[in-house]
């Protein structure tokens, strides 16, 4: 994505734009604690703690549009999305940030009402990207690019299999078919993005093979007509290929997740599964790689579309010059 290395001092500036469609929260801009782990560190990443691996700058600082990308892509996880009254739907999703952060197509194997598309994830996307072009029409690329990077986060969810299937009939506890089949779904859920996460991780700092970096890396954008068509597009070929994921997370986790009681990968779970290698630790790997490729691809194919959408290639701003 060298064509990004155009915007590389862009000046941090006040949020002034309307959007009711959100929780009203305090903006981050600036990671006051430095909760970074250094480029040799490995610190196990535990998901429930509420500190946000971001750099930032204060408004007024000049920052680069890639590193508005990688910081603010994480922040419709932030808050922003709770504690919202949407739709009767979303107590099966987890509440509003669940709903919004979906997308499990119509007539398949989802509750309730299969026949009809839940999730909005494509509406996120295309709002957040409407808001990115007002911001650049401003004459604004650093909202523009926190736009897209929101934007780019409901895109990228897609590719994460629990973001689009519900969940796998080896994942429901007969006798707690509701509450008992919600929690082991969200205990496999947070398994399988602490695990990746961290696998990630050790692999960005040379201790693995980079399989997981390397399907990133080498992902090729495709062409897309418009968001909506390529959200819906990442959450088809996820939703079909997340019968075997589900499979496999159970197989290579453990079955001791299947529990209506909250159960949290640990430190040492997390190394022993790293080492494991036998077969169903092959084919799980196997797959991690394939949705890193689609993750990839996602990425690439919605920042190539706003390239060309909002002709960013000849984009000139007040204070670059």
């Amino acid at each position: 994505m060298g064509w990004l290395d155009r915007f590389n001092n862009l000046e941090v500036t006040e949020y002034d734009y309307d959007d009711d469609s959100i929780r009203n929260i305090p903006l981050k801009y600036h990671n006051e604690d430095q909760a970074m782990i250094g480029p040799d560190e490995f610190d196990y990443y535990e998901l429930e703690e509420q500190v946000f691996y971001f750099k930032g700058a204060h408004i007024g600082d000049m920052i680069d549009a890639g590193q508005i990308l990688i910081d603010f892509s994480d922040e419709p996880d932030w808050g922003f999305d709770q504690k919202l009254d949407l739709s009767w739907m979303q107590t099966f999703h987890g509440g509003s940030q669940g709903y919004r952060h979906i997308y499990y197509p119509a007539w398949t194997f989802h509750i309730p009402m299969s026949m009809v598309a839940q999730g909005t994830a494509p509406e996120r996307v295309e709002h957040f990207y409407g808001l990115a072009k007002q911001a650049f029409e401003n004459g604004d690329p650093y909202w523009g690019f926190r736009f897209l990077a929101r934007a780019m986060h409901y895109v990228q969810d897609m590719s994460q299999p629990y973001h689009a299937r519900q969940f796998s009939w080896r994942q429901i506890i007969w006798f707690n078919p509701y509450f008992g089949t919600v929690q082991v779904i969200n205990n496999y859920h947070f398994a399988y993005e602490s695990y990746h996460g961290n696998l990630f991780r050790l692999e960005q700092q040379g201790a693995l093979p980079l399989a997981l970096v390397s399907a990133i890396r080498y992902s090729l954008p495709i062409y897309v007509k418009d968001t909506d068509s390529l959200v819906k597009n990442i959450a088809y070929r996820g939703y079909w290929r997340s019968s075997k994921t589900a499979k496999y997370s159970i197989d290579f986790f453990g079955k001791h997740y299947k529990s209506s009681d909250v159960v949290e990968m640990t430190r040492d779970e997390f190394f022993d599964l790293v080492a494991r290698d036998d077969k169903t630790a092959r084919i799980f790997h196997k797959d991690l790689e394939q949705r890193m490729f689609q993750f990839g691809k996602a990425t690439k194919s919605f920042l190539e579309f706003a390239r060309r959408d909002l002709d960013l290639d000849n984009y000139v701003w007040e204070w670059s010059e």
